[in-house]
C-alpha cells in the first residue's frame, strides 16, 4: 500500500496519526510502520507515536519504539516515554524501547539509570542491550561503570564481551574501577576487568596491578592479566616475565 502524501509530496501525517486510534490492530501496525519510514518527517506524529508505546498490542508498541528512534533528534523527547517502557511485560518491546535508546547515543543519558535497572532484567538479552545502550550513551553516565562491572558475572559469554566493551567506552572515567575490579571475589569479573584495561588509553595505570593479578590462582584469568599487559606497557610486561599468548586469525 502506498503511503498516502498531499500533493506537495509530503506524506499526510493526519492520516496515518488517525490510523493510529483504528480498532483493527493491524491497520495501527501499518500506521506505526508507515510513521517510522518516514524518518524526520514524522515529526510531527511524535505524541501519537508516544501514545502507541501504550497500546494494547505488543506488535505495535515494539514498532512504536522502532519509529521513534527514527524521527531523530526530536525523538529525544520520547525518553521519559521509553523509560517508562523499559517496565512493559513483553521483552521484544523492552528490547526494542533499549534498541531505540542505543541509537540516540549520548543523548539517551537521563535514562542510564534506567539501563542500570535493566542490566538485571530475566531476559539475557534485554541485559545484553542494557549494556550495549550504556556503553554507546559512554562517559556521560559514570554512575553507570559499577553496575556494568558487577555485570561482568554474566553467564552469557556475549553478554560478558559485550559489557566489556561498554566500560571501554566509558573512557578514562572507568579506569579506576576496573583497576579495584582486578580484586574482585569472581575470577570473570577479574578476567574482563583486565582484558578492558588493555584495550584502554589509560590502561598503564593499572600497570601495577596486572603484574600482581600474574600470580592469579584462575589461569584464564593469568593469561587475561598477561595479555593486558603487553598491550599497555611492554617494558613492564617484560621485567614482570608476563609470558607471551599469540592468536591465530
Amino acid at each position: 500500500m502506498a503511503t498516502v502524501s498531499t500533493g506537495n509530496n509530503e506524506p499526510n501525517l493526519q492520516f496515518w496519526i488517525e490510523r493510529l486510534r483504528d480498532r483493527d490492530a493491524s491497520k495501527r501496525l501499518h500506521a506505526v510502520t508507515v510513521l517510522g519510514s518516514l524518518g524526520p518527517r514524522a515529526r510531527g506524529a511524535l505524541p501519537a507515536l508516544l501514545e502507541a508505546l501504550r497500546d494494547r498490542s505488543a506488535e505495535v508498541r515494539r514498532m512504536a519504539a522502532i519509529a521513534l528512534s527514527e524521527v531523530g533528534p526530536e525523538g529525544c523527547l520520547a525518553i521519559p516515554a521509553l523509560i517508562q517502557a523499559l517496565q512493559d511485560e513483553d521483552e521484544t518491546v523492552r528490547r526494542r524501547v533499549i534498541a531505540a535508546l542505543y541509537e540516540m547515543g549520548p543523548d539517551a543519558r537521563m535514562a542510564a539509570a534506567a539501563l542500570v535497572q535493566s542490566l538485571r532484567d530475566e531476559s539475557p538479552l534485554v541485559r545484553r542491550w542494557a549494556a550495549a545502550a550504556l556503553g554507546e550513551i559512554g562517559p556521560t553516565a559514570p554512575a553507570a561503570i559499577p553496575a556494568l562491572i558487577e555485570a561482568l558475572r554474566e553467564e552469557d559469554v556475549k553478554n560478558r564481551a559485550v559489557t566489556a566493551a561498554a566500560l571501554v567506552k566509558m573512557g578514562s572515567r572507568a579506569v579506576p574501577r576496573l583497576i579495584e575490579a582486578l580484586h574482585h571475589p569472581a575470577a570473570d569479573v577479574r578476567r574482563h576487568a583486565a582484558r578492558a584495561l588493555g584495550k584502554s588509553l589509560r590502561g598503564a595505570d593499572a600497570a601495577p596491578a596486572l603484574v600482581l593479578l600474574l600470580r592469579d590462582p584462575e589461569p584464564l584469568v593469568r593469561q587475561a592479566a598477561a595479555e593486558a599487559l603487553w598491550k599497555v606497557d611492554p617494558e613492564t610486561a617484560s621485567q614482570a616475565g608476563a609470558p607471551r599468548f599469540y592468536h591465530r586469525g
